[in-house]
């Protein structure tokens, strides 16, 4: 991600040119003024830039050309109103989720297998998310300390859930062994994301790497459980996945090694 060029700037009328001045400079990249009448687009363009991280009332949000994101745990809260009503859950069954688990998430995203992760190991858990991209590390983990649901069983799990900015590859080799029950990848965009608005200004500043045997093995070094969300079966198998987890109608399958 060292490629990535964004600068920081701050919502119209919104007050908090401090904030992202504070953000530019703790980042090391040019705080941009927006005046009366200059667009996000009149930014991006005039400077050349691959995204624009946005200081606003509602917090970060990261403006992209293929759109803009900010935190919300949508994606996950529909799933964890079926947990809450005792039924069953994929991601739960493959990590094999116990209250007091420790899970590392090694893909964290916009957080939501993460946070379904950390509602079901509960206040005894461990759930540690890693993510490349700083920009979304970034926007994410603000998000998952401030964003109010109302649900404060919720809420608390969002707030435990610890992020880490850095290359899933590098973390994995400063762990010692057995430091998680179960490590977990979810390739975000090995396959295309055209029906998912949520996703699409994900693309200009995600990392974006393949799941290698490398990897893996480090993996198993940190956790005697290891898991992958995918689509493809044979890409599972193809990395050593003995057991698959997932709906019989369901395209998402997710690919079980164990030690």
């Amino acid at each position: 991600m060292s490629g990535l060029k964004f600068a920081v700037t701050a919502g119209r009328n919104s007050g908090l040119q401090w904030q992202a001045r504070a953000w530019a400079q703790g980042f090391g990249v040019p705080y941009l003024r927006r005046g009366h009448s200059g667009s996000l687009d009149e930014l991006y363009e005039k400077y050349g830039l691959d995204a624009l991280l946005v200081a606003t009332k509602l917090g970060p949000h990261v403006f992209t050309q293929e759109g803009r994101f900010f935190f919300h745990p949508s994606m996950a809260d529909l799933r964890l109103k079926h947990i809450a009503a005792g039924e069953s859950d994929h991601l739960i069954e493959a990590l094999a989720l116990k209250p007091g688990a420790k899970v590392l998430d090694c893909t964290l995203g916009l957080a939501s297998d993460a946070l379904v992760a950390s509602y079901a190991v509960g206040a005894a858990g461990k759930v540690v998310g890693v993510e490349a991209s700083p920009l979304l590390a970034f926007t994410v983990a603000r998000g998952l300390q401030q964003y109010a649901t109302g649900k404060a069983d919720v809420d608390a799990a969002m707030r435990r859930i610890k992020v880490i900015h850095a290359k899933a590859e590098d973390y994995l080799k400063i762990l010692p062994p057995d430091s998680f029950d179960a490590v977990y990848f979810d390739p975000m965009f090995r396959f295309g994301v055209k029906t998912s608005a949520n996703m699409k200004p994900l693309r200009p500043i995600a990392y974006e790497k393949e799941v290698s045997a490398e990897v893996l093995e480090l993996a198993l070094k940190i956790a005697p459980r290891v898991v992958i969300k995918e689509r493809g079966e044979d890409f599972l198998r193809s990395l050593g996945c003995t057991e698959l987890q997932g709906g019989r109608y369901s395209r998402v399958k997710y690919g079980i090694i164990r030690r």
